[in-house]
């Protein structure tokens, strides 16, 4: 994998240090000497920097983060390029991520865990509603909280490019955009246009591992593990069978946030919010649909 250096020269941009590191792109923390502040920098690998459809890719994913201005999604400010390389400016958050501190605490309380879906509920609603934005890969490690406790979602904006193959007579992507512990059914097999409810299912699987220490589907590897959000047959246990504290409403929401068909989810955000909402308030409530067959199978109700 291509490593961007620490010496590598950006007109007005002093690296300091890299925060993170994805198959395409690095995060740096770095100083902006034009901005005199501190920002975070990402940085387009070289070998994909002269691929015009991976440039096309990282162009739109900054044009969406400089647009949207919501003080629950990091702020992009501005698209660079030095010689072959690509990168962006956006706001440096002066904290940690989930996942950091998933592998500190082992799980996090409920009441936490309802604090970061209303907060990035809130914030995916503004994209949705405003931008048509579909993040692709919500996960512990893309969820920031900083000094000040506000929650912060990063790398907004991820456009959706698939290439197909038959396998068993359906259409399988060979280039997934997503998190296998976390993606959803129509992801793994990206035959349909992406809407909200897509990162609906992942926030809902990435608080279930906030919320157990355990991801849905342990033990597999990254293929059985894409399978398994698929397959009616394939379901999680009860959160409580590891947390015996958490909620029946809680549970409740997980389950249906969890569906596998989408058409049997949320189809809103402000609905997600609805049952946060609830949940606070000590209500154990049934989803307001049929759910279907969801990712998690919950013990019979003790309410």
């Amino acid at each position: 994998m291509d490593i961007t250096p620490i010496n590598m020269q950006f007109p007005d941009i002093r690296l300091m240090n890299r925060l993170g590191e994805g198959g395409m792109s690095s995060v740096w923390k770095a100083m902006d000497l034009s901005r005199r502040e501190v920002v975070a920098v990402k940085i387009l690998n070289k070998d994909f920097s002269s691929r015009p459809e991976d440039v096309e890719q990282f162009m739109a994913e900054e044009k969406v983060m400089e647009a949207i201005d919501h003080p629950g999604i990091v702020k992009g400010y501005e698209l660079r390029h030095s010689g072959p390389v690509w990168y962006y400016i956006m706001e440096y958050v002066d904290g940690y991520n989930f996942g950091a501190l998933l592998h500190r605490k082992q799980h996090l309380k409920e009441v936490d865990c309802l604090l970061i879906c209303e907060s990035i509920s809130s914030a995916l609603d503004y994209a949705w509603n405003n931008f048509g934005v579909v993040h692709c890969d919500i996960k512990p490690e893309n969820i920031m909280i900083n000094t000040d406790g506000e929650v912060k979602l990063t790398d907004l904006g991820l456009c959706h490019v698939f290439r197909h193959f038959k396998e068993g007579g359906r259409d399988v992507p060979d280039h997934i955009l997503g998190t296998p512990a976390y993606i959803s059914p129509e992801q793994v097999y990206g035959d349909v246009e992406l809407d909200c409810r897509a990162d609906v299912y992942s926030l809902a699987a990435t608080l279930y591992h906030l919320a157990t220490g355990r991801v849905l589907f342990p033990g597999l590897d990254s293929e059985e593990m894409m399978r398994a959000h698929c397959a009616a047959e394939t379901q999680a246990k009860d959160p409580r069978v590891y947390r015996p504290e958490l909620s029946e409403g809680f549970c409740q929401m997980l389950e249906a946030m969890l569906v596998k068909d989408r058409d049997g989810r949320p189809s809103l955000w402000s609905d997600v919010l609805a049952m946060c909402q609830e949940v606070e308030g000590g209500v154990a409530f049934k989803p307001r649909r049929t759910p279907g067959v969801s990712s998690v199978a919950l013990a019979p109700s003790r309410v």
